[in-house]
Protein backbone atom coordinates (compact mmCIF):
# COMPACT_ATOMS: atom_id res chain seq x y z
CA UNK A 1 0.00 0.00 0.00
CA UNK A 2 1.09 3.28 -0.99
CA UNK A 3 0.70 6.02 2.14
CA UNK A 4 1.51 9.74 1.39
CA UNK A 5 1.31 12.69 4.30
CA UNK A 6 -0.58 15.68 2.94
CA UNK A 7 0.63 19.20 4.14
CA UNK A 8 -1.59 22.20 3.69
CA UNK A 9 -1.72 23.26 -0.28
CA UNK A 10 -1.09 19.65 -1.22
CA UNK A 11 -3.71 17.46 -2.91
CA UNK A 12 -4.28 13.59 -4.10
CA UNK A 13 -5.96 13.46 -7.43
CA UNK A 14 -8.29 10.87 -9.09
CA UNK A 15 -7.49 11.10 -13.01
CA UNK A 16 -9.86 8.25 -14.30
CA UNK A 17 -12.74 10.48 -12.27
CA UNK A 18 -11.52 13.97 -13.07
CA UNK A 19 -11.60 14.71 -9.52
CA UNK A 20 -8.41 16.42 -7.07
CA UNK A 21 -9.30 16.80 -3.23
CA UNK A 22 -6.76 19.55 -1.56
CA UNK A 23 -6.10 20.37 1.97
CA UNK A 24 -6.57 24.29 2.02
CA UNK A 25 -5.63 24.37 5.64
CA UNK A 26 -6.08 23.39 9.21
CA UNK A 27 -7.16 26.03 12.08
CA UNK A 28 -8.67 24.53 15.49
CA UNK A 29 -10.85 22.43 14.80
CA UNK A 30 -11.18 23.05 11.11
CA UNK A 31 -10.21 21.56 8.07
CA UNK A 32 -10.83 23.23 4.71
CA UNK A 33 -10.87 20.77 1.96
CA UNK A 34 -11.18 21.35 -1.74
CA UNK A 35 -12.95 19.39 -4.03
CA UNK A 36 -12.07 20.26 -7.66
CA UNK A 37 -14.40 17.75 -9.52
CA UNK A 38 -16.30 17.49 -13.33
CA UNK A 39 -19.86 18.94 -13.13
CA UNK A 40 -21.33 15.86 -13.50
CA UNK A 41 -20.74 14.97 -9.56
CA UNK A 42 -23.27 16.48 -7.33
CA UNK A 43 -21.31 17.86 -3.97
CA UNK A 44 -23.83 18.86 -1.53
CA UNK A 45 -23.04 20.19 1.94
CA UNK A 46 -24.39 18.18 4.86
CA UNK A 47 -25.61 21.03 6.54
CA UNK A 48 -27.44 22.63 3.40
CA UNK A 49 -29.82 19.59 2.40
CA UNK A 50 -32.25 21.96 0.09
CA UNK A 51 -29.10 24.20 -1.46
CA UNK A 52 -29.27 22.56 -4.57
CA UNK A 53 -32.22 21.45 -6.37
CA UNK A 54 -32.84 17.64 -7.11
CA UNK A 55 -34.24 18.52 -10.12
CA UNK A 56 -31.37 20.78 -11.51
CA UNK A 57 -30.37 19.63 -14.44
CA UNK A 58 -26.84 21.20 -14.15
CA UNK A 59 -26.41 19.44 -10.88
CA UNK A 60 -27.81 15.56 -11.64
CA UNK A 61 -25.59 12.80 -12.34
CA UNK A 62 -26.52 11.83 -15.58
CA UNK A 63 -23.71 9.71 -16.72
CA UNK A 64 -22.31 7.78 -14.06
CA UNK A 65 -23.26 4.15 -13.59
CA UNK A 66 -25.79 3.30 -10.50
CA UNK A 67 -23.10 0.49 -9.01
CA UNK A 68 -20.46 3.12 -9.54
CA UNK A 69 -22.26 6.18 -7.85
CA UNK A 70 -22.88 4.04 -4.95
CA UNK A 71 -19.23 3.22 -5.02
CA UNK A 72 -18.15 6.04 -4.83
CA UNK A 73 -20.89 7.52 -2.13
CA UNK A 74 -19.35 4.43 0.60
CA UNK A 75 -15.75 5.82 -0.19
CA UNK A 76 -16.62 9.71 0.59
CA UNK A 77 -19.01 8.72 3.79
CA UNK A 78 -16.14 6.85 4.95
CA UNK A 79 -13.95 10.18 4.38
CA UNK A 80 -16.71 12.14 5.56
CA UNK A 81 -16.80 10.59 9.01
CA UNK A 82 -13.19 10.25 9.21
CA UNK A 83 -12.68 14.57 8.93
CA UNK A 84 -15.67 14.81 11.61
CA UNK A 85 -14.11 12.71 13.63
CA UNK A 86 -10.31 14.37 13.27
CA UNK A 87 -12.43 17.79 14.02
CA UNK A 88 -13.85 16.68 17.11
CA UNK A 89 -10.45 14.90 18.06
CA UNK A 90 -8.98 18.54 17.92
CA UNK A 91 -11.33 20.20 19.43
CA UNK A 92 -10.73 18.22 22.63
CA UNK A 93 -7.20 18.15 22.46
CA UNK A 94 -6.65 14.96 21.53
CA UNK A 95 -3.96 15.84 19.25
CA UNK A 96 -2.13 12.72 18.60
CA UNK A 97 -5.48 10.60 17.79
CA UNK A 98 -6.21 13.17 15.28
CA UNK A 99 -3.15 12.88 13.75
CA UNK A 100 -3.78 9.41 13.71
CA UNK A 101 -7.14 9.87 12.21
CA UNK A 102 -5.30 12.71 9.52
CA UNK A 103 -3.13 9.85 8.54
CA UNK A 104 -6.25 7.79 7.71
CA UNK A 105 -7.94 10.04 5.96
CA UNK A 106 -4.59 10.11 3.25
CA UNK A 107 -4.99 6.45 3.20
CA UNK A 108 -8.60 6.40 2.60
CA UNK A 109 -7.98 8.98 -0.43
CA UNK A 110 -4.64 7.01 -1.61
CA UNK A 111 -6.79 3.13 -1.64
CA UNK A 112 -9.07 4.87 -3.96
CA UNK A 113 -6.52 5.84 -6.40
CA UNK A 114 -4.80 2.91 -5.95
CA UNK A 115 -8.14 0.44 -6.34
CA UNK A 116 -8.17 2.01 -9.93
CA UNK A 117 -11.79 2.06 -9.32
CA UNK A 118 -13.04 3.07 -12.84
CA UNK A 119 -12.63 -0.05 -15.20
CA UNK A 120 -13.02 0.88 -18.86
CA UNK A 121 -16.51 -0.07 -19.12
CA UNK A 122 -17.26 2.55 -16.48
CA UNK A 123 -14.93 5.07 -18.16
CA UNK A 124 -17.02 4.75 -21.30
CA UNK A 125 -20.16 5.57 -19.67
CA UNK A 126 -18.08 8.91 -17.85
CA UNK A 127 -17.19 10.61 -21.14
CA UNK A 128 -20.97 9.53 -22.59
CA UNK A 129 -22.25 12.91 -23.94
CA UNK A 130 -26.07 13.63 -23.50
CA UNK A 131 -26.32 15.05 -27.09
CA UNK A 132 -23.85 12.86 -29.08
CA UNK A 133 -25.15 11.33 -32.36
CA UNK A 134 -23.84 8.16 -34.39
CA UNK A 135 -24.93 8.58 -37.78
CA UNK A 136 -24.37 5.23 -39.98
CA UNK A 137 -25.81 5.24 -43.34
CA UNK A 138 -23.61 4.24 -46.38
CA UNK A 139 -25.19 7.20 -48.70
CA UNK A 140 -22.70 9.97 -48.82
CA UNK A 141 -25.36 12.53 -49.83
CA UNK A 142 -27.44 11.54 -47.25
CA UNK A 143 -25.37 10.81 -44.39
CA UNK A 144 -24.21 14.61 -44.93
CA UNK A 145 -27.50 16.25 -45.05
CA UNK A 146 -28.36 14.65 -42.20
CA UNK A 147 -25.19 15.36 -39.92
CA UNK A 148 -25.47 18.71 -40.65
CA UNK A 149 -29.34 18.76 -40.11
CA UNK A 150 -28.81 17.44 -36.28
CA UNK A 151 -25.51 19.45 -35.70
CA UNK A 152 -27.88 22.51 -36.61
CA UNK A 153 -29.90 21.72 -33.62
CA UNK A 154 -27.25 21.05 -31.41
CA UNK A 155 -25.98 17.90 -31.39
CA UNK A 156 -22.70 16.36 -31.64
CA UNK A 157 -22.56 14.21 -34.55
CA UNK A 158 -20.04 11.15 -35.71
CA UNK A 159 -20.25 9.46 -38.74
CA UNK A 160 -20.08 5.72 -40.14
CA UNK A 161 -20.57 4.80 -43.74
CA UNK A 162 -21.86 0.91 -42.62
CA UNK A 163 -22.28 -1.03 -39.57
CA UNK A 164 -18.50 -2.47 -39.42
CA UNK A 165 -17.87 0.96 -39.80
CA UNK A 166 -19.94 2.09 -36.50
CA UNK A 167 -18.95 -1.06 -34.51
CA UNK A 168 -15.21 0.05 -34.37
CA UNK A 169 -16.34 3.51 -33.56
CA UNK A 170 -18.08 2.09 -30.68
CA UNK A 171 -15.28 0.25 -29.83
CA UNK A 172 -12.76 2.96 -29.82
CA UNK A 173 -15.16 6.02 -28.53
CA UNK A 174 -16.89 7.69 -25.99
CA UNK A 175 -20.24 6.31 -26.26
CA UNK A 176 -23.59 7.88 -27.99
CA UNK A 177 -26.69 9.00 -26.77
CA UNK A 178 -28.35 7.37 -29.42
CA UNK A 179 -27.20 5.37 -33.19
CA UNK A 180 -28.96 6.36 -36.11
CA UNK A 181 -28.91 3.31 -38.38
CA UNK A 182 -29.98 3.26 -42.12
CA UNK A 183 -30.86 -0.35 -42.27
CA UNK A 184 -29.67 -1.52 -45.72
CA UNK A 185 -25.87 -1.14 -45.87
CA UNK A 186 -23.20 -3.48 -47.53
CA UNK A 187 -20.73 -4.83 -46.16
CA UNK A 188 -22.58 -4.93 -42.70
CA UNK A 189 -26.41 -3.91 -42.82
CA UNK A 190 -28.13 -2.30 -40.05
CA UNK A 191 -30.02 -5.36 -38.32
CA UNK A 192 -26.57 -7.17 -38.55
CA UNK A 193 -24.85 -4.64 -36.35
CA UNK A 194 -27.56 -4.32 -33.93
CA UNK A 195 -27.53 -7.73 -33.30
CA UNK A 196 -24.15 -7.49 -32.29
CA UNK A 197 -24.26 -4.03 -30.38
CA UNK A 198 -27.41 -5.15 -28.14
CA UNK A 199 -24.90 -8.21 -26.84
CA UNK A 200 -23.26 -6.39 -25.90
CA UNK A 201 -23.62 -5.08 -22.05
CA UNK A 202 -21.93 -1.89 -22.14
CA UNK A 203 -24.16 -0.18 -24.75
CA UNK A 204 -27.48 -0.75 -22.86
CA UNK A 205 -27.64 2.56 -22.17
CA UNK A 206 -27.37 3.71 -25.96
CA UNK A 207 -30.47 4.39 -27.73
CA UNK A 208 -30.67 2.63 -31.78
CA UNK A 209 -33.13 4.73 -34.18
CA UNK A 210 -33.67 2.95 -36.99
CA UNK A 211 -34.39 4.99 -40.76
CA UNK A 212 -35.49 2.39 -43.38
CA UNK A 213 -37.90 2.19 -46.46
CA UNK A 214 -39.25 -1.33 -45.15
CA UNK A 215 -40.99 -2.16 -41.80
CA UNK A 216 -39.39 -3.62 -38.83
CA UNK A 217 -41.19 -7.16 -39.82
CA UNK A 218 -39.29 -7.13 -42.92
CA UNK A 219 -35.74 -6.40 -41.22
CA UNK A 220 -35.98 -8.54 -38.05
CA UNK A 221 -37.60 -11.35 -36.13
CA UNK A 222 -39.87 -10.48 -33.77
CA UNK A 223 -37.97 -10.76 -30.70
CA UNK A 224 -34.85 -9.43 -32.28
CA UNK A 225 -36.88 -5.78 -33.32
CA UNK A 226 -36.33 -5.31 -29.40
CA UNK A 227 -33.07 -4.09 -29.64
CA UNK A 228 -34.58 -0.82 -31.46
CA UNK A 229 -36.25 2.07 -30.16
CA UNK A 230 -37.67 3.85 -32.22
CA UNK A 231 -38.42 3.11 -35.88
CA UNK A 232 -38.46 6.26 -38.90
CA UNK A 233 -40.11 5.12 -42.23
CA UNK A 234 -38.24 6.61 -45.71
CA UNK A 235 -38.98 9.19 -46.76
CA UNK A 236 -37.51 11.00 -43.91
CA UNK A 237 -39.85 13.44 -41.91
CA UNK A 238 -36.82 15.36 -40.11
CA UNK A 239 -38.97 17.24 -37.86
CA UNK A 240 -40.68 14.05 -36.42
CA UNK A 241 -36.72 12.54 -35.98
CA UNK A 242 -35.84 15.77 -34.41
CA UNK A 243 -38.65 15.09 -31.73
CA UNK A 244 -38.03 12.04 -31.02
CA UNK A 245 -34.35 12.70 -30.10
CA UNK A 246 -34.81 15.63 -28.13
CA UNK A 247 -37.14 13.58 -25.96
CA UNK A 248 -34.91 10.25 -25.79
CA UNK A 249 -32.11 12.61 -24.44
CA UNK A 250 -33.92 13.96 -21.84
CA UNK A 251 -34.86 10.79 -20.79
Amino acid sequence: MLILSRKQDQNVSFPDLGITVKILGVRGSTVRVGFDAPVEFKIVRGELPEAIPHDSKEHQIVQVPPELRHKLRNQLNSLSIATHLYKEQVAAGFHKEAEKVFKRQVELLESILEQNQISSEDAKYLEKKPNSILLVEDQDNEREMLAGLLEMHGYQVATSKDGADAIEHLENNPLPSIILFDMRMPRCDGPTAIRHIRKNEAYNQVKIFAISGTTPEDCFAQSENEGVNAWFMKPLNPGKLIDAMAVSCRT
